[in-house]
């Protein structure tokens, strides 16, 4: 600091700084009546409170020093585990290694552009072969990583703002019939599964006529199974099963949920919790008394799949598409379907919806001739 006086007994306080953002030198002043011990003190305090306020309104617009890839990656794993589920955070965790496999561990992540992620998701698609939704789940991950970088002052734009991915066109929708089983194929396959073992072929069925999620079937106790007060009997969905253990929250915040069960529904859980010894922490387990794994089920699911010839998808989950196909083939409006599997605004569950609907105006249209 130097000091510089003026007329009238008045004395300017100055102090130099570099700017951050230019490497140019910029001065800051204050003027005093006095030049003495105390009003250098005060100067000198002022000085440096504006030189600071200007610096940190620089550094916010300065990137911190290159980071890479592999780097933001982890630190935003670390940020994003305890703020999501479990399967939210497992998947993340999965495509985030595939993204870094394919763009490369050591690239510096100021260098990633709208360019390179055209390239990346097309290698997706026509590499990979991976469906619409799968790339929206990686653009997703994607997205969230650019988010926390640019939080962080690791990049100062989000590359994907500018990318326009080519997803393949109704994709989904040439190939909707084979997310659900018609009534022929879903007979085959609990016929299949209760070959297996009555408790996989009760808990298929079960899935079916509730359209329940796997983590929601698999983690009901008894006591979530009892009359409303209208006199229906429910399954209050409150919790998820994450390897074996019960999550205190399902998938969303709409999946938490109470569904009305029909009456084979409740002859199953009654006939799954008669065939224990003794009783079961959970309404459908092993004979051991555990939970049911879907590793193993989904593989059973996979064997009838070849053994029964079925040329379509066939998970756990498809016995939900299903439940939502027939529901709208009975005529059950959208609105309630969704609030029934605990959808607020699901793609899947509106496509299966118009699909089935479609189909049943044609055979209706074809019928009109025959009046």
């Amino acid at each position: 600091m130097w000091i510089e006086k003026r007329t009238n007994h008045r004395f300017k306080f100055v102090e130099q700084y570099k700017d951050p953002l230019t490497d140019k030198y910029r001065r800051v002043c204050v003027t005093y009546n006095r030049n003495n011990c105390h009003t250098r003190k005060q100067a000198h305090l002022v000085l440096s409170k504006r030189i600071n306020q200007r610096l940190i309104v620089a550094g916010n617009q300065i990137l911190k020093p290159k980071i890479t890839l592999v780097e933001v990656v982890h630190q935003w794993l670390n940020y994003f585990r305890p703020r999501v589920k479990f399967n939210t955070y497992r998947n993340n965790v999965s495509r985030a290694k595939h993204i870094l496999n394919d763009l490369g561990n050591d690239t510096i992540i100021t260098r990633i552009n709208s360019c390179l992620l055209m390239n990346y998701f097309d290698n997706l698609f026509y590499v990979h072969h991976y469906k619409n939704s799968t790339v929206q789940k990686f653009r997703g991950t994607l997205n969230n990583i650019f988010k926390f970088a640019m939080q962080h002052r690791y990049l100062n734009r989000n590359p994907l703002n500018n990318v326009q991915i080519n997803y393949h066109y109704n994709f989904s929708r040439n190939h909707l019939e084979r997310n659900f089983l018609d009534d022929e194929e879903l007979k085959a396959v609990l016929s299949y599964m209760y070959q297996r073992s009555p408790h996989y072929g009760r808990f298929c069925e079960f899935l079916y006529l509730t359209g329940l999620r796997y983590g929601e079937a698999a983690s009901l106790y008894p006591k979530n199974i009892y009359p409303n007060s209208h006199g229906q009997v429910i399954a209050a969905v409150r919790g998820t099963l994450v390897q074996g253990k019960k999550q205190p929250s399902p998938k969303t915040t709409e999946s938490i949920r109470d569904v009305v069960l029909p009456e084979q529904a409740i002859q199953l859980c009654i006939n799954e919790m008669k065939s224990h010894d003794s009783p079961a922490k959970f309404v459908f387990t092993s004979d051991r008394g555990k939970p049911l794994g879907n590793t193993v089920l989904n593989t059973w699911l996979h064997h009838a799949k070849q053994d029964l010839r079925i040329r379509k998808h066939l998970s756990l989950h498809t016995f939900r598409h299903t439940h939502i196909s027939k529901l709208a083939e009975l005529g059950v409006p959208l609105y309630l379907i969704q609030a029934r599997v605990g959808h607020k605004d699901a793609q899947t569950t509106k496509e299966i919806y118009l699909h089935v609907t479609k189909k049943a105006e044609l055979i209706l249209d074809n019928k009109l001739d025959q009046l």
